[in-house]
């Protein structure tokens, strides 16, 4: 456990305030007209004259090593050693706001301006040396830190004298010539991830072992509508709370009611669980969705509005000239984050403002949210992240941090505030549900004249819960443009027609790996596979005559090549007694952010599969993938977010499926 606030020694202010540096900055996001000028500005790396590297970055590692990677990335380009670099991550005070941590983006482009200022930053050092040294640019050397001159084996003067009278600010120029991957020596290369030893030897401080001097324990109570964040009956369900219920409890400081928000704050954490499990509340009635149990019904049924993504050609003229027509529907279920340790949060209002240490991936979203919830300016809430017990999307860590700075704010102290098992299953945001039609078929010769793609996705936006229970944003649903993540197909259709059907929430739900691109791809690579059956092509192959990308198609042929892949005509199962035995293929591209998207990582899978005719069971036995990312940084950071994505997406497959209830919505409570 740790009284510290978790955050770096090598902090913006005390950096930029300081002499001997060397530092790249760009104008800070909504800094005040009056701000001072260090405080007016965002930092992105900096050098200091010790030869420490500080560099800066508004997203966060949410265990998948991105801190190590970053630190691979600026050191490579300043060419000074991967031990020199400190990496500062989603702090609100130190950081600039780069927006929640998503979509594989912080590798793929907020990396970009750290590779820019250590490149900006190495060229003004070489420079200074010249300029020193009474010689060409060209004549000097920057080798694992040191500068040297031409090809001496001791540097030709030391960064403390070259930097010490000196406070350099460079302005974050829009690009830099990075250096060629020949050159490279520590990105591409497999480096221990920082974070593992103190992960294992237990001095690594999540944010659950956050604690401040002074701090109380909270609890808060849910409404009984579980899942639920739309609908008159939200934030204005709470009739009546008996706070004599818990009189006889000890230690209790407050019990805190606004609207529906419902918390209450103790000396010690076990009198906050015990009042918050016998503290008596009555509630109004209130209806939950009905029809879940069908869920391709309810998703087409609920209301919506259609947008048309691409329309190619003439698909209704199309569908009727095939010579097989083949039209299919996919659902795929409500999914959960199911974090290992449920959310927790710290939060201290005092006379200047607020301070939150957080499991957030999205500091500044957060931070945002808090200023409305409370009315401060945001520059008066400081967010501190720590890492938590992982996401993949949106967990309860904003909400648990909004909660705690409702109770903080009551008793003017600070509150560190846990959920349960029960209130992490019933209310974090749900990945959403989908439902997908395709109509198409076979044209002459194995040709495929029409795809007509129709993806109903109910939107995930998911407002930080205590701007809803306490009634600072309207309770009615937003609407979302968030169906369409790889909406489009890999393979070349002669006409095409993507539609994406646009509706509010039915439950509480957001991000959740992939968001709608996952349960495309599904019905894509579904889609095709019945294809090529009906055509009687074996399934790699036919995916190679129609595959409209030379990086996928190269990838599949690889991925076959090296999974053994032995064509085949038809399902190919091999009986083993009871058990029988399958291969599978599927390849795509991920396409990320509004429509039309970007373009990140290729893969292409070969699953072996086996059914047990008796039992029914299903077990996947090895899957063999091929995985095209682009520049790896990290070798063993990718190989284990692959293994991680194998995992993921056979246990959502298989075996993952959020259900509910007419009386909480949301019926999963505990891992059982």
């Amino acid at each position: 456990m740790s009284e510290a606030d978790g955050r770096s020694p090598l902090s913006r202010l005390t950096l930029l305030k300081r002499g001997g540096i060397i530092a790249v900055v760009a104008p800070r996001k909504g800094a005040p007209a009056d701000a001072a000028p260090e405080d007016g500005l965002d930092l992105h790396v900096c050098l200091t004259a010790e030869g420490r590297i500080a560099a800066f970055s508004g997203h966060v590692d949410l265990g998948t090593g991105i801190r190590t990677a970053l630190a691979q990335m600026v050191a490579e380009e300043l060419d000074f050693p991967f031990e020199a670099v400190e990496m500062v991550l989603g702090d609100t005070a130190d950081t600039p706001d780069q927006g929640p941590t998503i979509a594989s983006e912080t590798i793929q482009v907020t990396s970009l301006a750290m590779r820019i200022g250590a490149t900006q930053i190495r060229a003004r050092l070489i420079g200074l040396a010249a300029a020193a040294l009474q010689c060409g640019e060209d004549e000097i050397d920057l080798r694992d830190g040191a500068l040297f001159r031409g090809e001496a084996a001791t540097p030709a003067i030391a960064l403390e004298t070259l930097l010490a009278n000196e406070r350099i600010l460079l302005p974050l120029a829009g690009s830099a010539q990075f250096k060629p991957t020949d050159r490279h020596k520590l990105v591409g290369r497999p480096v221990a991830r920082v974070d593992i030893p103190a992960k294992v030897d237990g001095s690594f401080v999540y944010v659950h072992d956050v604690r401040v001097p002074g701090m109380l324990h909270g609890r808060v109570v849910r409404p009984p509508y579980g899942g639920m964040d739309a609908g008159d009956f939200v934030g204005r369900s709470l009739i009546a709370v008996d706070r004599d219920s818990i009189a006889d409890i000890p230690g209790i400081r407050a019990v805190v009611v606004e609207g529906d928000f419902l918390g209450i704050v103790a000396e010690r954490e076990e009198q906050a669980a015990e009042a918050a499990l016998r503290l008596r509340a009555e509630w109004k009635e209130w209806a939950a969705p009905a029809g879940l149990d069908n869920l391709g019904k309810a998703l087409r049924e609920h209301p919506s509005t259609p947008r048309l993504l691409v329309d190619e050609g003439d698909v209704e003229a199309a569908l009727g000239t095939l010579e097989k027509r083949l039209d299919r529907t996919y659902v795929w279920p409500y999914q959960m984050h199911g974090s290992i340790g449920p959310s927790c949060a710290v939060a201290a209002v005092h006379a200047d403002g607020i301070t939150v240490w957080t499991g957030s991936q999205n500091p500044f979203p957060l931070q945002a949210d808090l200023a409305l919830l409370t009315g401060l300016p945001k520059e008066r809430i400081d967010v501190i992240r720590h890492e938590a017990a992982g996401c993949y999307g949106r967990n309860c860590a904003d909400d648990v941090a909004a909660d705690a700075v409702l109770l903080s704010r009551a008793v003017g102290a600070p509150v560190r505030v846990q959920l349960t098992r029960e209130q992490e299953h019933l209310w974090e945001p749900k990945g959403a549900a989908q439902l997908i039609d395709i109509k198409g078929g076979l044209g002459p010769g194995g040709s495929l004249p029409a795809y007509d793609f129709h993806t109903w996705y109910p939107s995930n936006a998911a407002p930080t819960l205590a701007l809803l229970l306490t009634g600072r944003i309207p309770n009615q649903p937003a609407t979302l443009r968030m169906g369409d993540r790889t909406a489009l197909p890999s393979y070349d259709y002669e006409n095409m027609r993507l539609t994406a059907y646009d509706m509010p929430p039915i439950v509480r739900a957001s991000w959740l790996r992939g968001v709608s691109a996952m349960p495309n791809v599904f019905a894509h690579e579904s889609y095709i596979d019945e294809l090529a059956h009906e055509a009687g092509v074996d399934p790699v192959e036919f995916r190679l005559r129609h595959i409209n990308d030379e990086h996928a198609a190269e990838l599949t042929r690889a991925t076959a090549e090296r999974a053994g892949w032995q064509p085949h005509v038809g399902p190919r199962m091999e009986a083993d007694g009871e058990i029988l035995r399958g291969r599978g293929f599927a390849q795509a591209r991920y396409v990320h952010g509004s429509w039309p998207g970007v373009g990140a990582a290729w893969a292409a899978w070969v699953a072996d599969v086996a059914v047990n005719r008796a039992t029914g069971e299903v077990t996947v036995s090895r899957v063999t993938v091929g995985q095209d990312t682009g520049m790896v940084v990290n070798p063993a950071g990718v190989t284990h977010q692959v293994h991680g994505n194998v995992l993921q997406s056979t246990s959502r497959v298989l075996r993952e499926e959020v259900t509910f209830s007419q009386t909480s919505a949301v019926a999963a409570r505990d891992w059982g």
